[in-house]
């Protein structure tokens, strides 16, 4: 092989500089209206008179409808002349159907309307993501330094809209949506295009993993492929860990609300998290290859037991702060270890189905754990989150019961 001239040298920098300035720029968009329907979209729903059974429905079920819709649409983007243009219509499509919500009220119509929103809207983080494992495996760029940006918008967005809701009541929630939506729309314009590999896409160094647990039908239907199937205990693992923050996402604020924290307060909290996750993000790509994912998934899951059981009690405002701190390890590291899975053992050129089933199997889990959310905060309130505790205890279980196996691989350098 050639060794590269200065100047070529230079070329590549360039464009991996470039690609992950606007990687990350499309990151913080899509960010912006996840930063504001999760905290506060829960609540709108019960200052429109829904019940907690019925908060929890609406959630589960757009939720679970996901699984059908955004793997397919991967898929369809893998086979697309370049992800980014899939990835300007479903932002655009998000932008005009969030305007349903100003005329539905009632839950029938609302569960509609959500179900609408989100089926289109849902793609737009995983194809992000597909798009920035483009980069990683081509230019080398840092995938967590671009991603930390989302997690910087939803702070941003978790303190402006939570005085804004202080200030303003609930009301302020819909136009706030509206605009975020319209922002991630705009932002999709400046996605890096980098078309279809035009080389083989050699796999980088890192562990294979385990054996396949998955049943037969959820494999059926998800359709991983030979390439995806053996990541599926892997990814089953960091799947319930991610589907423990279920009750958390329908019912923190909720809770929150009912012990008499205001707007601002709440906004806190979750962007504290969001802080953590950010820091997990900067420093991920020196510390994530020294742990593994199988350490990686031990370390979040366990530091979710004593999140979720920890949610139980009125902790007060500094002891709800310090506990959010834990989403950098519920959260973040059980999302890096996704990427690396994902990065160390897919071609580029099925990225997007690998993020598409990696969604699907997560979805499903935390549309079962949020349908089951609304029912047993009913009956136990905060205590109720210990149940979400089981959940990442199960993640350790098989962490320990299938760990993975070391395995070689490629570079990480494609040239594009």
């Amino acid at each position: 092989m050639v060794a590269p001239t200065h100047e070529g040298a230079i070329d590549v920098a360039d464009e991996r500089s470039l690609f992950q300035k606007r990687i990350a720029f499309v990151f913080a968009a899509d960010f912006v209206s996840l930063g504001l329907f999760m905290p506060f979209f829960p609540v709108w729903l019960a200052a429109e008179g829904l019940s907690a059974d019925e908060v929890g429905i609406v959630l589960a079920l757009q939720t679970g409808l996901r699984i059908l819709t955004v793997p397919a649409i991967l898929q369809r983007a893998d086979r697309a002349a370049d992800r980014a243009d899939v990835l300007l219509l479903m932002a655009f499509a998000s932008a005009v159907l969030v305007n349903v919500f100003f005329f539905v009220g009632g839950f029938p119509a609302i569960l509609a309307a959500t179900v609408l929103v989100c089926l289109v809207w849902a793609p737009l983080v995983p194809l992000t993501d597909a798009i920035a494992l483009s980069g990683v495996r081509r230019l080398s760029i840092d995938y967590g330094r671009a991603r930390l940006w989302g997690s910087l918008a939803f702070v941003a967005v978790n303190l402006v809209s939570g005085f804004a809701i202080a200030r303003f009541g609930i009301d302020a929630f819909l136009p706030m949506m509206t605009a975020a939506f319209l922002v991630a729309a705009l932002a999709a314009l400046a996605a890096p295009r980098v078309g279809r590999p035009r080389f083989a896409s050699p796999l980088p160094t890192g562990p294979t993993p385990a054996p396949v647990i998955a049943p037969r039908g959820l494999l059926r239907r998800l359709k991983p492929g030979a390439d995806i199937a053996p990541l599926m205990t892997t990814m089953l693992a960091l799947g319930l860990v991610q589907s423990s923050h279920a009750m958390y996402n329908g019912f923190s604020s909720i809770l929150w609300t009912d012990l008499g924290y205001s707007g601002t307060a709440i906004g806190v909290f979750w962007s504290v998290g969001v802080i953590a996750e950010i820091l997990v993000f900067r420093f991920s790509s020196g510390v994530a290859p020294r742990l593994g994912v199988r350490t990686l998934l031990l370390i979040s899951a366990g530091a979710g037991i004593v999140r979720w059981l920890a949610m139980g009690f009125d902790l007060g405002f500094a002891g709800f702060a310090i506990l959010g701190a834990f989403h950098g390890l519920t959260f973040g590291l059980a999302w890096v270890a996704l990427q690396a899975t994902i990065a160390s053992s897919i071609g580029e050129g099925r990225i997007g189905s690998a993020q598409g089933v990696g969604f699907a199997l997560q979805t499903g889990l935390t549309a079962l754990a949020t349908l089951a959310s609304g029912p047993l905060y009913a009956a136990f309130h905060g205590h109720a989150f210990a149940a979400m505790a089981v959940l990442s205890a199960a993640a350790i279980l098989i962490a320990l019961r299938y760990p993975q196996r070391s395995g070689a691989g490629g570079q990480t350098f494609e040239p594009s």
